[in-house]
């Protein structure tokens, strides 16, 4: 599969122990990834590249380098999300905030506005101030009001696991409905569920990567790495290795099921 963001022999480095060598990473077009890996592994610093806040002579973007582009296309194409304070008081302001920013008409804002509202049913909350909300909105709103722009590529830097299940899945339908490439930086492996691959680093070191199952399956380095596996499918693994199931579940409904026959 083609990638639409890479990573080609990237030599960045805060210091002799914080260091990319010679790295290379690929996400592929239309996939939504997993990267994961300890603090200190690499992962924001990465993500800083892809958006300008640091060096990024070695990113390219649809195969052409990424300081060939112009500011105004990459805004609108490229989206990164960190955990970064409210603009605005108010839950419909902040949802107009980076559309304006980015000079589109409010014809266009209105209607992106709308289709965000129906989708993710904010006609509840559109008017409420953020503060009066719960830390599960307040994050849903931080995601959606750069989701709203609908850019090719959207990674969000470890923030996804506060939102409720509810809004994570709507999150993910909508990205995959709408064909962007995403790329979902996490420190819960229950995460994990809603990609289709896994990007494993430590040290600046991709140490593995591969579709989500398989990654999951290869739970030494994971475990070695002081991560939990989901625990559906921890006892999934296991009850496989004993013969007793001949598949790995992801969904704890298909794994009850399973077990009933």
């Amino acid at each position: 599969m083609e990638n639409l963001l890479e990573f080609k022999n990237n030599n960045f480095a805060y210091d002799v122990n914080n260091q990319f060598i010679d790295f290379n990473l690929g996400i592929r077009k239309g996939e939504t990834s997993s990267l994961i890996g300890p603090t200190g592994s690499g992962k924001t610093t990465l993500l800083k590249m892809i958006c300008h806040k640091l060096p990024n002579d070695c990113v390219y973007y649809d195969n052409i380098l990424l300081k060939d582009y112009s500011a105004d296309v990459l805004k609108r194409k490229i989206i990164v999300v960190f955990d970064l304070p409210f603009n605005s008081k108010v839950v419909e302001t902040e949802l107009k905030y980076y559309l304006k920013k980015l000079n589109y008409t409010e014809q266009e804002i209105d209607n992106r506005l709308e289709t965000i509202i129906k989708y993710f049913e904010l006609d509840g909350l559109i008017n409420q101030k953020i503060e009066k909300l719960n830390i599960e909105k307040k994050y849903l709103v931080k995601i959606l009001r750069f989701l709203i722009v609908n850019p090719d590529f959207f990674a969000i830097d470890e923030i996804f696991s506060i939102l409720n299940e509810n809004d994570k899945k709507k999150i993910i339908s909508y990205i995959k409905e709408n064909e962007i490439t995403f790329l979902n930086v996490i420190n819960n492996l229950e995460d994990t569920k809603y990609g289709t691959r896994i990007i494993i680093m430590e040290k600046f070191v991709n140490i593995f990567e591969g579709d989500t199952l398989s990654v999951l399956k290869t739970d030494n380095i994971i475990k070695r790495l002081g991560f939990a596996l989901p625990p559906v499918i921890d006892l999934s693994i296991e009850l496989n290795h004993y013969g007793v199931l001949k598949k790995v579940y992801t969904k704890k409904e298909e794994l009850v099921n399973e077990l009933w026959k």
